[in-house]
């Protein structure tokens, strides 16, 4: 029996939406029903709406069908860059059953993460994509990131083509989670994406006055405070060989980026941080290596190895207890 998979029962939560408790812990209304299987799992009440549920009700572990120990032994596995052969064959369960795990806490930890990354207080921001392939090298699935330069956090992370929708859907995401966009520093590489939708996406929208009711509205427009700031860092290559770095003010003052990179301690505009995190990540999942014939089977495996917290195992045991919204 794991200590992190059996909290106190004041610090869980009918999860119940109709009770009128829903997600208040430490209410007394939970009793032990019974406790079932081999692992000893609590089998709750509520005696407020009389709903029975699961102590793992809401938690990555729910129905994982496996015992506790080989279900929390193959998420470590996986975390630590293991395939799921490699996996399979350590934990001794068949690889099925680690391609459903995978996907099971893919999931969870998607959730986690968009309930519990809101309203950040940060001061710079670096972003980037990086590469990989599902099945074939005629299908490349991207995966881009936005990562705090100071925490080391990570933000936002989507897939799919390298395109300005990819760009759109990182932006729009790490934004909404920051408690004030418009007062940041954003380090990015040359993709042209990043320029055309910073503004749109960070800045503060306003429209033209008119003089007459006549004819079209104005088009919306996106003013840049002086809070904000868009450096782009363009590497030009020549083959393999980097030939030179330009560094491009594209929006906001100079000023307040050089106030950022004080801050960070960095003399110059830089995106090491998160060129740091995707060396990172490629050492930690095969799929993502340079030069790698490791392709993803599944856009479901790679979207489940994707997210922030599944290549953590103690970002893991923290979603082993029952999921919360902050709703």
């Amino acid at each position: 029996m794991n200590e992190y998979t059996r909290p106190p029962l004041t610090s869980l939560a009918c999860v119940h939406p109709a009770c009128e408790l829903f997600g208040q812990t430490g209410q007394g209304n939970l009793t032990i029903r019974k406790v079932y299987g081999r692992d000893g799992i609590r089998y709750l009440r509520c005696r407020v709406c009389q709903y029975e549920f699961s102590e793992r009700k809401g938690t990555a572990l729910w129905n994982c069908k496996v015992p506790e120990a080989q279900a929390i032994a193959v998420a470590e596995h996986l975390g630590e860059g293991c395939s799921f052969k490699d996996t399979a064959r350590l934990v001794r369960v068949d690889a099925s059953t680690v391609r459903r795990l995978c996907r099971q806490f893919g999931r969870h930890a998607w959730q986690f993460h968009d309930d519990r990354v809101r309203e950040l207080v940060v001061d710079s921001l670096q972003a980037d994509e990086r590469h990989g392939f599902v099945a074939r090298r005629s299908q490349p699935v991207w995966e881009a990131e936005m990562i705090d330069s100071a925490s080391k956090f990570i933000l936002s992370h989507v897939q799919g083509r390298r395109n300005g929708e990819l760009i759109r859907a990182l932006l729009a995401d790490g934004a909404s989670r920051l408690l004030n966009r418009h007062n940041i520093v954003f380090f990015t590489d040359g993709e042209p994406a990043y320029a055309a939708l910073f503004p749109e996406l960070f800045g503060v929208p306003f429209a033209r006055l008119r003089d007459t009711h006549r004819g079209r509205r104005p088009r919306l427009r996106y003013r840049i405070p002086r809070s904000l700031a868009h450096v782009q860092i363009i590497k030009k290559h020549a083959g393999r060989k980097l030939e030179s770095i330009q560094v491009r003010y594209r929006h906001g003052s100079r000023k307040r980026a050089q106030d950022a990179l004080y801050r960070l301690r960095h003399t110059t505009p830089n995106t090491a941080i998160i060129e740091r995190r995707n060396a990172t990540a490629r050492c930690m999942n095969a799929t993502q290596t340079r030069r790698t014939l490791a392709f993803a089977r599944h856009p479901l495996a790679k979207l489940a190895l994707g997210p922030p917290g599944t290549g953590d195992v103690d970002a893991l045991r923290l979603q082993l207890v029952p999921h919360q919204s902050h709703a």
